[in-house]
């Protein structure tokens, strides 16, 4: 197995969750709609450590402060070092869970400092719709507004891979309209952007017909990353220009 860097245990740390793995709660009400929050528990943190760098180098450790506060040591080495590095964070005990949830709390907080669902922290407001009918959906898109005297209102909480999506198309937007690029171009670009590279040069068409809505996670982040690089090395244009003929050499369709 190939020894992996500290860039790459980072970077896939910090990938972002799928919808299964994150739960939503209601931050606030108003009415017919509310305020939702995402969030993870300590068992999807432990997943992504044990995934990533192993259960076996990972560890934690855990002290309370004078004021009561739960701080939590996380750790992990890679065999790249064979050194741990350590980051740590702190939370107070909840009025739910107690010391439990407390020390749960501090240890997700910790994750964060490793880039463990930081991304969930810049999605922004997010609003759903409540109604006094129970949807069927999957637990973790389930969201619910209980107060006492009131009557029960649920919600359907947006995927958290649309919303990553959502934002990508955003940064891709700004990028095209930096490049000045036409409407009736993009089906290229997307192309150019999502074909095979090796050593600069264009060795296969990229995806054909297929509508970027429709693009994976995975897909649109590649392509993301791509046109980003050429933009800020400033090859965006030649490199459509290579693609395009290599396309006409290839016989691919563009």
């Amino acid at each position: 197995m190939k020894t992996k860097t500290w860039d790459t245990v980072c970077a896939e740390l910090a990938e972002p969750f799928k919808d299964e793995d994150v739960f939503w709660r209601i931050d606030r009400a108003y009415g017919n709609w509310a305020r939702v929050l995402c969030y993870l528990d300590a068992r999807a943190v432990m997943d992504r450590l044990d995934a990533t760098v192993g259960p076996e180098n990972w560890q934690d450790s855990y002290r309370e402060t004078a004021s009561g506060k739960n701080i939590c040591e996380l750790s992990i080495r890679t065999k790249a070092t064979e050194s741990w590095v350590t980051k740590s964070d702190g939370a107070g005990n909840t009025n739910i869970e107690g010391d439990k949830g407390g020390l749960s709390d501090a240890f997700k907080r910790a994750g964060v400092k490793w880039g463990i669902g930081r991304d969930l922290y810049s999605l922004g407001e997010t609003k759903v719709n409540l109604s006094s009918d129970r949807p069927k959906c999957p637990k973790h898109y389930l969201v619910v507004a209980s107060k006492r005297g009131q009557d029960t209102k649920y919600g359907v909480a947006p995927s958290l891979v649309q919303l990553h999506k959502d934002r990508m198309f955003d940064s891709i937007r700004a990028i095209l309209g930096n490049e000045m690029i036409d409407r009736g171009d993009i089906p290229l670009i997307f192309q150019a952007a999502s074909s095979t590279l090796k050593d600069g040069h264009f060795t296969s068409a990229g995806i054909i017909g297929v509508p970027p809505k429709e693009l994976s996670y995975d897909q649109l982040k590649n392509i993301l990353n791509r046109l980003s690089f050429w933009n800020n090395t400033g090859v965006f244009r030649q490199k459509i220009q290579d693609y395009i003929a290599f396309t006409k050499v290839s016989g691919d369709v563009v």
